[in-house]
């Protein structure tokens, strides 16, 4: 189901305030905040909400300055994402010209954009979604800001698997490299700033 000029904020109202109690690096540079009541689904446990930022660029920030963005080391990523779990989600700003969506934390702010990796994106791509009870999903991609049942696509109306953290996934265009001589004081100085990169 295709809905027009939706107004995102509305669905976010009931976790404002709330801290995720887990936010996870998942596949690539995919992230995953998990809210509310904590849900047994396949062996996994997940938020009763459950944002997932998938097909998209994005940069976390602690007011101006830049602690890790998409393309960070993986370590950098895992450390500075941990501090959100610390924070309580304080506001969604929008921009339904460009898909561009902030995600404020007290300080902190995570800026998620459009993918630019992919070659030819449509409306199967997603840059985020948004999980809630009743099996419920908002997404927004290139097909625009939609709302639909999880089990469904939002795009086609057609059955699909469309579950949280889903391994039914497009790759990404870009390869993730993980040295061994990567140590964790490297990725507590690259977050404070210590760091050349």
């Amino acid at each position: 189901m295709k809905t027009v000029a939706i107004d995102i904020h509305q669905y976010f109202e009931p976790i404002e305030g709330q801290r995720p109690w887990r936010v996870r690096l998942g596949v690539g540079s995919f992230l995953t905040f998990d809210f509310g009541r904590r849900i047994k689904e396949d062996h996994h446990f997940r938020g009763e909400w459950h944002l997932w930022v998938y097909q998209a660029t994005w940069s976390l920030l602690h007011g101006e300055r830049k602690l890790a963005d998409s393309d960070s080391k993986w370590q950098t990523i895992e450390v500075a994402i941990r501090r959100l779990e610390h924070q309580g989600l304080s506001g969604v700003k929008f921009n339904p010209r460009t898909s561009v969506t902030e995600f404020l934390f007290g300080g902190f702010s995570l800026v998620v954009s459009p993918a630019d990796y992919l070659a030819d994106p449509d409306e199967r791509d997603e840059y985020w979604l948004l999980f809630m009870p009743q099996n419920v999903v908002l997404t927004v991609g290139p097909g625009g800001v939609n709302v639909g049942p999880s089990n469904q696509s939002t795009t086609t109306g057609k059955p699909q698997d469309h579950k949280p953290d889903s391994l039914l996934v497009r790759p990404k265009k870009r390869a993730v490299h993980i040295r061994r001589e990567d140590r964790m004081s490297d990725v507590v100085e690259e977050i404070n700033g210590d760091s050349d990169r």
